[in-house]
This record gives C-alpha cells, sequence and structure tokens, in this order.
C-alpha cells in the first residue's frame, strides 16, 4: 500500500507539471523595489534642499544717541531734585541740586574778606600790599563761587528726563549718574548686541538679525548688522564699554566676546495693538543668522566639496 494518495499518484502518471510550494506575485517585488527607489530620491532630494540656520545669540541693550549723562564732580547730599522722569526740560532747565551749604559759607567769606580789602585800598591807594591781597582774593571769590555752582546740575540739552537715579536726602560719591536726558526729535537708536567671538569670522555687516525685547516674548524685530568690533573682548570690558547703567542690565557667562551693532528702523514698536518706544537701556536677546546650510552637508560634512 502506498504512502501517497490516489490523486497525488493519478496526478504524477498524467505527466503533469510539478506544483510549488510558494508562489510569489513577482509584479509586487517589482513595485516594492520601485517604491524603495522613489523613496531614496525623495530622501536625498529632502536632505539636500532642506536647510538648517545657525544662530548667534546673545543678549541686546537699545541705545539712544545723543544721550547726556549727567554725574556727580564732587560727593555730597542731593539738596533738591526738580524733575521727574519723562518730565520735559529746556537747555539750561535746573535738574539737581546737591547740599552747597559748606561751599556758600566758603563764598560768603571770600566776599567779604574781598569788600574789606577794597575799603582799604581806598583810604590808601599807594599800598601795593593790599593790591596784591585783593588780587589773591578776587581769585578765591570765583573759585567759591565756581564751587557753588557745581553743586547745581543742569540739562545743557532741550530734551526729556529718560532716567532719574536720586532722590532728595540721598548721599551720592563721586561720579555718580544723577540723571540722564535724552533729546528730543527722533533720536537714532542702535541695538548693541553681545555674542561669543567663536562666531567672529562669520559676523560681518549686512547679515540678518532678530530681536526679542524682554517682556514682549514673540514680538520680533527683523534688523541687519551694521557694524562689528574688530577683535575679541572680555566680559569685564564689554559692561565697560556698555557703561556703568547699562552693564547691571545685562547678564554675561563666561569667555570672550564680540559686539555686534545693528540700527532700529523706528522709535517705536507695536505689539497687541499698542504702540511702545524703544527707550534707552531696554533689554532683550539677538539672534544673528550667520550661516545656512543643507541638511544633507549637516549630516555628512564631505558634502561641502561637492554641493553649492
Amino acid at each position: 500500500m502506498s504512502v501517497y494518495r490516489q490523486e497525488a499518484l493519478e496526478h504524477r502518471a498524467q505527466g503533469n507539471a510539478e506544483g510549488e510550494v510558494l508562489r510569489l506575485d513577482r509584479s509586487l517585488t517589482r513595485r516594492a523595489y520601485a517604491l524603495v527607489a522613489l523613496a531614496a530620491i525623495a530622501g536625498f532630494l529632502f536632505l539636500s534642499l532642506v536647510s538648517i540656520d545657525e544662530y548667534a545669540g546673545g543678549p541686546a541693550v537699545v541705545h539712544v544717541e545723543g544721550r547726556r549723562l549727567v554725574a556727580t564732580a564732587a560727593p555730597g547730599v542731593v539738596k533738591q531734585v526738580h524733575v521727574q522722569s519723562g518730565q520735559r526740560v529746556e537747555a539750561g532747565a535746573i535738574l539737581v541740586q546737591l547740599d552747597d551749604e559748606a561751599q556758600a559759607k566758603e563764598l560768603a567769606r571770600a566776599e567779604a574778606e574781598l569788600d574789606r580789602q577794597m575799603v582799604q585800598m581806598l583810604l590808601d591807594p599807594a599800598n601795593v600790599a593790599v593790591r596784591q591781597l585783593i588780587t589773591s582774593l578776587r581769585e578765591k571769590k570765583e573759585e567759591a563761587a565756581n564751587a557753588v555752582a557745581m553743586r547745581t546740575y543742569r540739562a545743557d540739552v532741550s530734551g526729556y528726563v529718560s532716567d532719574l537715579r536720586v532722590r532728595e536726602g540721598q548721599h551720592v560719591a563721586e561720579g555718580d549718574l544723577l540723571v540722564t536726558v535724552s533729546p528730543n526729535g527722533n533720536s537714532e537708536r542702535s541695538l548693541v548686541c553681545v555674542v561669543s567671538a567663536d562666531y567672529l569670522p562669520m559676523l560681518r555687516k549686512g547679515l540678518k538679525m532678530r530681536f526679542e525685547l524682554d517682556g514682549f516674548r514673540y514680538e520680533y524685530s527683523d534688523l541687519q548688522v551694521h557694524d562689528v568690533s574688530e577683535e575679541a573682548i572680555g566680559p569685564n570690558e564689554v559692561k565697560r564699554l556698555l557703561g556703568g547703567e547699562r552693564s547691571d542690565a545685562v547678564s554675561l557667562d563666561g569667555g570672550a566676546k564680540v559686539m555686534v551693532t545693528a540700527r532700529l528702523r523706528a522709535a517705536n514698536f507695536v505689539s497687541d495693538g499698542h504702540s511702545y518706544g524703544y527707550f534707552d537701556g531696554l533689554t532683550g536677546k539677538a539672534e544673528i543668522l550667520v550661516r545656512r546650510e543643507s541638511l544633507i552637508v549637516t549630516l555628512i560634512p564631505a558634502f561641502r566639496k561637492i554641493l553649492p
């Protein structure tokens, strides 16, 4: 008795072709190959056409041209503040007065002594010693008058008080900032950005810059680089160049820095339908587009020699 089925033996005896254990549809294989090829081409085009941007970013400060910083020439106590922040002032207007009691007393003594010696000269016009003393007293009186005048600080330009740093009764040291006066009209405003010196070889005039002001998230201003410092400097030198009134507002990490300047196109910007001014000392973050390359070059740097 055969182990094969009768139907199988009869099929074999008729000489029919052998069956296939696994029958494949070769048209599906060809379609799969075509799909893989198309995917490879699409992937290459994607990697070649899609670009990645590299930015040099850092803190930025708004700078208003023509500002006048009024600082103390000598230590003292603030006697009176004549202005308020935002107030309009004319050239020559009194801004701040320091206590001048000691200087005023010295001036009064010099004037009294000069008057006394003038009387002596009238009584004895030929007295040479009195004439010499009068000349010395006149110089002393002029010095005392200048000392009194130096206790009063005035605006040397017409404008508005953009920054008031003192109050009555406050002790101030020599060189302390009292008040800042910004000129009237559309003063030129610029943006000073501090970025890592690693980007110095790639920075140049005309590059695109994007600025976001602190407190106004996603409100961007598109600018162009106007100037790039020629050398790298340290964080302390950056703060010195920014000025004492701005350096405390900027946070810098370690390492060499480069200062980049851009011109603000307008004195104001609009956010949520409201207009706001670019005032001196406002801070934010700036990003400079330094390089743009395709994704395939980023993944495979060797392609830089092949692709433009």
